[in-house]
């Protein structure tokens, strides 16, 4: 025990008790008296001293505990001061006044890049990307691709191309590849593809960063040899999983691991894992997959999180009602609104780690940005929440670098309520509900037609979680899809059959009444670049009334000016492709697509301009009205349906492990900003001492007449067990009317 340094500590130290945390922890903890003491004066000792700077021992834990024999201590306090002369009461009736205090701060910007983070008035904007390639993030970064060379196979050579000289990792199989077909990663300046595969096999050894290494992995590289590709390519070698350089094994420790040290409380573990995690859960096969062959969804990786799915309202309809809604806009700024059965996937971006320290806090801050103040000079707003995804080519975008960035609170969008608080609410358990799940949309900056941008997702604050559920986004984060670009959702239409585009067929629609619908998406191919996953947005129309002639119709698809990184011209920026085909699925209204019923409709002949250098347009793309008749779907539907093996390598059922499949994402490739939030609720208890109450001490070196001094103030619970002892920094002289606030704040 030590003593109160005076002028340096509060006027009241305060401690929890070893017998009041026994209390909490079996739910009897409470405050129903107080004493106040002089227990540490000695009023007698020296004539004429001043009492006032005597020196108070420090309140301690250990005050009253409620160990056995011989540890059992009770220090109470020693002398009571009287409530009255007249009475042996020495307890008082505590006053609570309990607070709430919220506290705010900024959490470092965590992932796998840097950037350059500016301020206006109102708003935050992070560009100028870079890649992180320290030992912290990266096996090694320091190989390049020529991509004069690349022309196919899953097999490449590499050279050595240094751009850290501190990282040296030796690469081996099961490590990511993650290549940018470009080397301008430092900063990101151009539009290119960047895919992630998986190492099965290396010749050579990279520790050197000298010469040159084989590396196999687990699908094909595109043909860049046949489309006049030049330059390097960048190859960044990332871990297979977090342990590996991200997280550990086992809980960090809170102190030494040979002995529990008490001697600082800043001695403990500062370490944190320096990026965010992602896992994506698929409830449904994607389009062309045949489980008889090839790995279903319940194989994929990160089936253990389709519970979570469930959870936040993205699985079955039934169990809970959304204050909101899962929605997107198509390429005509239509609203397209996903019940939580349409829902294939999401991408749960999420911070899970070995890590003591509590990063985040308890929650994303979320608080209403000042107007009155700049944004840079605030901690709390929800304005300075933010997503990255650097390498992203969305199609939502009207060009440039690619990359973008998501908000809860995008500026410029004031008085369209985007910044607002929605709910989960159960249909089961309705005491959850009132208000329920707490979510905010997540949303680009790009404007549609009504002025609202696009949402991609929902954030979770008291979670500190964030899940993607537009299917585009999804499948852009997903390494398997082979694309870091996005597909814009069409818009269907009905017309009367043979009256339109040329395209003549039977008199007969393709959809007859409204009981007969048509589930469509599509496919961008290229005959040189690495296939990729058709568009992940499927898009459905039914049929017109009978009684409302026509009783049968075509479909017509139609794309809105959302292709800003389509190339037609043979440049190495963006991507390109060289036929457009569409996948379709007649079904039964009320009636989701079977994922191994889908067939191919090659539409690419429809197109006025169909291709320059052979490759599409995106003036084609948009200047065309497709049409999709009963013709075309029944001749497409005799033959073989979609298979998606034919375009992608599909992991068999007997080979696990050995390729990336769906859901084997482990991190998140992108940087999340975030303010955040803790809640401290405060015990206040006023300990009012009345100008005719606690004038009497008990201390037998006190004179009576003489006006006694504070050194202590005890809570007791209804048992008069001490629950908090609080210590004066000095003897306090007991006159007239006088409060003792006792806080202790969880």
């Amino acid at each position: 025990m030590g003593y109160i340094i005076k002028d340096t500590a509060a006027l009241i130290n305060s401690k929890l008790t070893d017998t009041g945390r026994k209390k909490i922890s079996e739910g009897t903890f409470n405050i129903s008296y107080f004493q106040v003491g002089d227990s540490e004066v000695c009023y007698d000792c020296i004539t004429g001293a001043d009492l006032s700077t005597g020196m108070v021992l420090d309140a301690e834990y250990n005050a009253q505990n409620s160990s056995p024999l011989p540890q059992k201590n009770k220090a109470n306090i020693k002398y009571p001061i009287l409530v009255t002369t007249q009475s042996p009461n020495t307890y008082g009736i505590p006053i609570p006044e309990p607070q709430i205090d919220n506290i705010y701060n900024t959490a470092a910007t965590l992932g796998f890049f840097t950037a350059d983070t500016t301020y206006s008035y109102s708003n935050v904007i992070d560009d100028n990307f870079s890649a992180q390639t320290t030992t912290a993030y990266t096996i090694n970064p320091n190989f390049v691709i020529n991509m004069a060379t690349l022309n196919s196979g899953d097999t490449v050579s590499l050279s050595a191309s240094t751009i850290d000289i501190n990282v040296s990792g030796n690469v081996t199989t099961n490590h990511f590849m993650t290549v940018f077909f470009n080397d301008a990663t430092q900063p990101i300046v151009s539009n290119y593809p960047v895919l992630t595969y998986k190492v099965v096999g290396i010749t050579g050894d990279t520790s050197g960063n000298t010469g040159s290494v084989t590396v196999k992995v687990d699908r094909q590289f595109p043909d860049l040899q046949s489309m006049g590709y030049t330059g390097n390519a960048r190859v960044i070698f990332y871990p297979s999983g977090m342990t590996e350089l991200y997280d550990t094994f086992t809980p960090e420790f809170y102190w030494n691991i040979d002995a529990i040290n008490f001697e600082s409380n800043c001695d403990v573990s500062n370490y944190f894992v320096k990026v965010w995690n992602m896992n994506i859960p698929w409830t449904e096969n994607p389009a062309g997959l045949f489980t008889n062959t090839y790995q279903g969804y319940d194989e994929f990786g990160s089936t253990g999180y389709t519970g979570t799915k469930e959870y936040l309202g993205y699985n079955s309809d039934s169990g809970q009602t959304d204050t909101d809604s899962t929605y997107y806009y198509n390429s005509f700024s239509e609203k397209v609104i996903l019940s939580p059965s349409d829902q294939k996937s999401i991408a749960i971006v999420h911070y899970t780690n070995q890590s003591i320290d509590n990063f985040y806090g308890e929650k994303f801050a979320m608080t209403t940005v000042d107007p009155l103040f700049s944004l840079s000079g605030q901690t709390g707003p929800g304005r300075r929440f933010r997503v990255n995804i650097p390498t992203l080519m969305w199609h939502k975008s009207s060009g440039g670098t690619m990359g973008e960035t998501f908000y809860v609170d995008p500026d410029g969008f004031e008085g369209k309520n985007l910044f607002t608080p929605h709910y989960i609410e159960s249909n089961v358990n309705t005491d959850m509900n009132n208000p329920g799940i707490r979510y905010y949309h997540l949303w680009d900056t790009n404007t549609n037609t009504n002025g609202i941008p696009n949402r991609v997702g929902k954030v979770w604050p008291d979670f500190k979680m964030i899940t993607f559920d537009d299917d585009e986004i999804i499948a852009s984060l997903s390494n398997k899809a082979n694309r870091n670009w996005t597909l814009p959702a069409p818009k269907l239409g009905l017309i009367v059959p043979n009256t339109f585009n040329g395209q003549t067929g039977s008199d007969t629609g393709l959809l007859s009444g409204t009981s007969q619908c048509l589930w469509l998406t599509y496919r961008l191919n290229h005959s040189a670049f690495t296939e990729s996953l058709h568009c992940n947005y499927y898009t459905q129309i039914c049929g017109t009334d009978p009684d409302c002639p026509p009783d049968t119709a075509d479909v017509t698809v139609r794309f809105g000016n959302e292709f800003p990184y389509l190339v037609s011209d043979g440049s190495q920026s963006g991507f390109s492709a060289n036929d457009l085909v569409i996948l379709a699925q007649k079904v039964d209204a009320g009636n989701r697509p079977d994922p191994t019923q889908w067939y191919e409709l090659n539409v690419t002949d429809q197109m006025s301009a169909t291709t320059v250098n052979g490759y599409l347009t995106v003036s084609g793309l948009t200047g065309t009205t497709f049409v999709i008749n009963k013709n075309m779907y029944d001749t497409a539907s005799s033959g073989a349906p979609y298979d998606l093996s034919n375009y992608i390598d599909l992991p068999t059922n007997n080979q696990p492990g050995v390729t990336l499949n769906f859901g084997d994402e482990y991190y998140f490739y992108g940087n999340i900003s975030s303010d955040i939030q803790a809640t401290i609720y405060v015990m206040n208890y006023k300990c009012n001492l009345g100008p005719t109450q606690f004038l009497t001490s008990q201390n037998p070196t006190w004179s009576s007449g003489d006006a006694p001094y504070v050194t202590e103030v005890g809570l007791y619970d209804s048992n008069k067990e001490l629950m908090i002892i609080s210590k004066i920094q000095s003897p306090e002289k007991r006159q007239g009317v006088q409060q003792y606030t006792i806080k202790l704040d969880f």
